[in-house]
Order: structure tokens, then C-alpha cells, then sequence
């Protein structure tokens, strides 16, 4: 398997109720079933490098916002810790 980690930035523009825009875009993200953690700058995911990738690319096509910005990090590499590996010594 194929393990690919990302942290996830959802920015509504132009947008009456942005919470309520990165709310529809966090429900998004936890609908996929791969791991993830909310943060208060972006959300990170960690699974399946397929199931990380369509879930960018549902991101890219939703209608949650009319305009928005969508910044991906992505931790690429084979000898790299997991997300929780990653904050476990601040925990």
C-alpha cells in the first residue's frame, strides 16, 4: 500500500458564511474514510495515495464555495513518519 500524507487548506472567497463553506469542505473530507486530523490552519489526511488524490481532486470540483483557494501540502517519500509519528512528542 501506497501511503501518502498531505495537510489540507480550504479558503471560501468572497463568501457570506466561510465557516459554514470550510465546515461543507471538512464533512468532504471526512466522508473519504482515510485519517485525518482538523487543525485550526488546514486539515491533514494520511492515507491511500489514490484515496488522498481523488479526494484533492473532489475538492477542486465541489461547489462548496463559488471561489476559493485550495493549498495541498504533500509529504512525499519513503522513508517518512506518519502524521501521528510526526506530533506524537507534543502530545
Amino acid at each position: 500500500m501506497d501511503v501518502l500524507s498531505a495537510n489540507i487548506q480550504f479558503i471560501p472567497l468572497h463568501s457570506e458564511d466561510p465557516m459554514a463553506a470550510v465546515d461543507q469542505a471538512i464533512a468532504l473530507i471526512q466522508s473519504v474514510g482515510i485519517s485525518y486530523e482538523v487543525g485550526p490552519f488546514g486539515t491533514s489526511v494520511e492515507g491511500e495515495a489514490e484515496a488522498v488524490e481523488e479526494l484533492v481532486h473532489h475538492l477542486l470540483k465541489s461547489a462548496v464555495s463559488k471561489e476559493f483557494l485550495l493549498n495541498v501540502q504533500y509529504h512525499v517519500g519513503g522513508n517518512k513518519l506518519s502524521n501521528e509519528e510526526k506530533v506524537a512528542k507534543f502530545r
